[in-house]
């Protein structure tokens, strides 16, 4: 660790002579350029929809070929400097920043990995270690964490730098943005981020921001708190756990698994690190109220987390992560609910705004304090009290002392940044005090209670409990809508209604999961008994609202919406809703007028704020929507329909070329068609045929785009051009979708059409009415991924018989996929029909040698079939990577062993069993998992103890038995051929 980090500080400190070179004192400056980098791809996207996985995801696709070998790459790289600190950007790697570096001392405060080193980790599976990254979404690494995402670079008029970078979250339709922002006399930098729902809908609200440090036997992780969470909500202690271990010191979380620590308990603003040998550290501030969650995250320090070096780096060496967060922890259901932590949720049209400064430290010992200004660290010795501040600005400021409100010592001094300044107080006797410097907003005292925070972590039993079995189960049903399983939630909210039809939230609830599935009579009808209960429901007129509006029964969606709009919670977005309607009836002062009210409740609510540029651009008051598009691209000047706007007032070639060349991210065709969606929802159809022509006849006017165009143009010939086309990838995901692919399904017959109608109905768990459609299309599709979809469908809805067809027919159809080839052997071997696995994990072993999933896939295979030594030999040779099929690698290893073992005693070879009960208790690193600090080796330590007193079987047996009751799988199948083995030889 130390040989890594003062390596990559002599390449610093030759890099910093150029750097500084090209960076006046008191200047930011900003490049892009291209770099070669050492990469290790990945590939083989996935045709097959996320739907047969996790339909939370959906429309994703995942990647599934991870390279073992380098190769050098371009990439883009932002480059953000003043004469203190240097931050580089990756636009087309999620947007992440790369890595950041104190120039003073030539140290990396954000870790950056030299290489980029995907591997399969994410939600859809490339992810690479290192820097800053800015997860939206649902849970994990965002969507985007290893694509391209839209950005922007720019030189501010108060002469700092910024990148702007940002993208959608597909299935929320949520829009995030994050400014990168570097003033030119600050030694440390600033993350804004704005993110929007943009729905009528509720959806997940999930924000992390995730830095990389390294980790070193030094480092001291400080998080102010005095307890931290498990991801369940459990409550630990933090720093001292029940074992006395300080777990804040990296060097003492030698013992378990990774650690997740999401610490609270503190009001400070600030978390970080120092390495007490290098004598520097890093940290992060924000508002408490704006990024109240605070969590580390470390490999585990055995051999398990030390493999991850080599998957993730190859000389940078271990990380650690230091995580800001939008709520405490990084929650997943605790089914025992003995704790307040749940799912968070972004309501309707609501915009959040939040700032963050990331800082490097310089060598003062430690953080006691740190603000945007500043970190102090105060030091207490037998005689005296040393306090020593690093400053991030250039400003004047008076350090204070006191003791029971007597002032001790006042000092002035002229603050610079990266320049350390001490002080020392000498007094053997005082104990309490409080140190002040206002002028860098820091603050120290001895009373460390006064920060401490009541709110409690542990419910109380009688909370959940006193609460009727009803509203249990509607309070658990509401966590899963938070959480998008949708399909979860619906069912309790039908079954609390067969129980009881006026459990009137269950109502509401299951009426919203109609609307979002585009099923709008169901939900008038749910809906209507709580408006008979009570017609002024502000979430109930909300929901009728939207009904109503998707049904183009606007003056019924008016009066919801009118009504829902007395209430604070639905005001803006109910003013905004009617504000559209207002604009499709063409009454465009109307519109005006209810934009405005819409953001006299919420200045942020961007889709208000078009609405006004729109109404004002059809009524010729080109001044006003000047103005209105001015501020949309002052608060984003990513706004993508605000460019759209422009473009279509003045239809200049550099006002498209601008709104086309600001859209790169992996989804441009998906930015395009919401664009056009919205216009078609608003009433502009000229204005979404324009945008559609404009796209037509390029990549990014995909079948989902072409189906739209003939739909809003009301000529069906148009859809020739799609039954021509590859639909892979082509995922239909929007509500308002379905309406469009099902006009496309009367207009044409073409298998095409009902396959992705019968994909967005699935996507909107109409699961039964998505297995209708795909039925009825027989045999008729040429497409690998519609059976494979269909047969995931089949399990269901249809018989073994449909599922086993549909898979041969797209073995059929994919004979060069190796994906097609592991959804059949994994379905196979799901269903113990081992032979059949084997036959066709043997094909694709056959075709595809070299790809290491096939190789593990086929060893289990041969494994079941008792073909041990086929299986040991391709183990052997097989260099594994993270996968879903990875994490079994060395569990095969180990059964395939202890096999082997069991046949050798059966022969009596005990000699050689013995061999092979020891190789069965290694973690051989080309299997791609290290060796935990804890192992069981139970059955192991039984058949050695076996081999030395044979005579005792019955003993070993009964310990069997017992080892048996606690396990399931080859692992019971192992026990049992060792009790068989026994029995047989006395």
């Amino acid at each position: 660790m130390v040989s890594t980090m003062y390596r990559k500080m002599t390449l610093y400190s030759l890099m910093a002579i150029f750097i500084i070179s090209g960076c006046g004192k008191n200047e930011a400056e900003i490049s892009l350029d291209e770099r070669m980098i050492d990469t290790y791809k990945f590939s083989d996207p996935n045709p097959i929809p996320v739907l047969t996985s996790d339909k939370r995801l959906y429309p994703y696709h995942k990647f599934y070929n991870y390279s073992h070998t380098s190769e050098k790459q371009k990439w883009n790289v932002v480059t953000m400097e003043n004469e203190h600190i240097a931050i580089y950007v990756l636009p087309e790697v999620g947007g992440k920043v790369w890595g950041a570096i104190d120039k003073s001392n030539n140290q990396e405060f954000i870790y950056r990995n030299e290489v980029m080193k995907f591997r399969n980790i994410a939600l859809r599976g490339p992810w690479t270690s290192g820097g800053i990254e800015f997860n939206f979404g649902i849970i994990g690494h965002t969507p985007a964490t290893a694509t391209p995402v839209d950005y922007l670079t720019r030189k501010n008029s108060d002469g700092s730098v910024s990148t702007f970078i940002g993208g959608m979250d597909l299935p929320s339709r949520s829009v995030w943005r994050v400014e990168i922002n570097l003033e030119k006399n600050r030694s440390n930098f600033k993350t804004k981020t704005n993110w929007y729902n943009a729905t009528q809908m509720v959806q997940p609200y999930y924000n992390w921001m995730t830095g990389a440090a390294f980790a070193s036997e030094d480092l001291e992780l400080i998080f102010p708190g005095d307890k931290y969470l498990m991801h369940s909500g459990e409550v630990k202690d933090w720093p001292i756990d029940k074992s006395k271990r300080n777990l804040s010191l990296y060097r003492n979380n030698n013992f378990g698994g990774h650690k997740s620590y999401h610490v609270v308990g503190s009001w400070k603003n600030f978390f970080g690190g120092y390495y007490h040998n290098h004598g520097y550290g890093f940290g992060h501030w924000s508002n408490h109220d704006e990024m109240p969650g605070q969590k580390l995250w470390l490999w585990s320090l055995s051999d398990m987390g030390g493999i991850w070096e080599d998957h993730l780096t190859d000389s940078d060496g271990q990380y650690i992560e230091f995580q800001a967060g939008r709520q405490f922890v990084q929650y997943r259901e605790d089914p025992a609910n003995n704790n307040p932590i749940r799912k968070a949720s972004f309501e309707p049209y609501v915009s959040d705004q939040w700032e963050e400064y990331w800082f490097p430290v310089q060598k003062i010992g430690g953080i006691s304090d740190a603000s945007k200004n500043g970190v102090m660290n105060v030091e207490e010795f037998s005689d005296s009290i040393t306090i020593k501040i690093h400053s991030f600005i250039p400003k004047k400021g008076t350090v204070t002392l006191s003791s029971n409100s007597k002032t001790l010592l006042s000092e002035e001094i002229s603050f610079e940044p990266m320049k350390v300044h001490k002080i020392t107080y000498k007094d053997s006797t005082i104990k309490d005090y409080e140190i002040k410097v206002s002028a860098l907003n820091l603050y120290a005292t001895t009373n460390a209670k006064s920060l401490a925070l009541s709110r409690q972590f542990k419910l109380k039993e009688d909370y959940f409990s006193s609460m009727s079995q009803l509203d249990r189960e509607y309070f658990n049903g509401y966590e899963l809508l938070k959480e998008r399983r949708y399909d979860k939630a619906r069912t309790i909210f039908e079954n609390i209604l067969d129980k009881n039809p006026n459990h009137h939230s269950s109502r509401i609830a299951l009426s919203d999961l109609m609307f979002r599935s585009s099923q709008h009579k169901k939900g008038l009808e749910l809906i209507e008994a709580n408006l008979q209960l009570n017609t002024y429901n502000p979430d109930a007129n909300f929901i009728a609202g939207n009904h109503y509006r998707a049904l183009k029964m606007n003056l019924d969606a008016k009066e919801s919406f009118g009504w829902a709009a007395r209430s604070m919670k639905y005001r803006s977005a109910a003013y905004l809703e009617m504000s559209e309607i207002y604009l499709l009836e063409e009454n465009t002062a109307m519109a005006i007028e209810y934009a405005q009210k819409a953001l006299s409740f919420n200045e942020r609510n961007y889709k208000a704020r078009e609405v006004l540029a729109i109404a004002h651009r059809l009524s010729g008051k080109d001044g006003k929507f000047r103005k209105e598009i001015s501020i949309l691209l002052e608060q984003d000047p990513l706004h993508h329909f605000a460019h759209l706007e422009k473009a279509m007032l003045s239809q200049s070639n550099k006002d498209w070329d601008r709104y086309f060349s600001l859209i790169r991210n992996e989804y441009a065709n998906q930015i395009h068609l919401e664009n056009a969606i919205s216009y078609y929802n608003r009433g502009l159809n000229d204005s979404a045929i324009s945008l559609l022509e404009k796209i037509s006849g390029t990549k990014i006017m995909d079948p989902i785009a072409r189906i739209w165009y003939a739909y809003i143009s009301k000529d069906p010939k148009l859809l020739n051009s799609v039954e021509t086309a590859s639909i892979d990838y082509s995922h239909p995901f929007r509500r308002e979708t379905i309406s469009t692919l099902e006009w496309a399904v009367n207009e044409s017959s073409h298998w095409k059409f009902s396959f992705l109608l019968a994909l967005n109905l699935w996507a909107k768990d109409r699961n039964e009415d998505a297995w209708t459609l795909m039925k009825k299309l027989e045999d008729i599709p040429d497409s690998m991924p519609f059976y494979l979809s269909r047969s995931n469908l089949a399990e269901t809805f249809g018989t073994k018989n449909n599922v086993e067809k549909d898979l041969r027919r797209a073995l059929d159809l994919g004979k060069d996929s190796w994906i097609a080839m592991m959804f059949a052997v994994q379905y196979f071997q799901t269903k113990g029909n081992w032979k059949t696995a084997e036959t066709i994990s043997s094909q694709a072993y056959k075709k595809f040698p070299d790809n290491f999933n096939v190789r593990i896939l086929h060893s289990k295979s041969l494994l079941y079939n008792n073909k041990i030594d086929e299986c040991i030999e391709i183990l052997n040779s097989t260099k594994v990577l993270p996968s879903e099929m990875g994490k079994e690698s060395r569990q095969l290893h180990e059964w395939a062993h202890l096999t082997k073992a069991i046949d050798l005693m059966k022969e009596r070879q005990l000699d050689s069993a013995r061999k092979s009960i020891d190789i069965s208790r290694a973690w051989p690193k080309i299997l791609g998992i290290g060796k935990p600090f804890d192992t069981d080796e139970k059955l192991q330590n039984i058949l050695v103890d076996y081999i030395n007193n044979p005579t005792n079987s019955a003993k070993y047996r009964r310990y069997l038995e017992t080892l048996g009751k606690g396990s399931e799988g080859y692992d019971l199948l192992v026990i049992k051929k060792a009790q068989s083995m026994m029995k047989a030889l006395n």
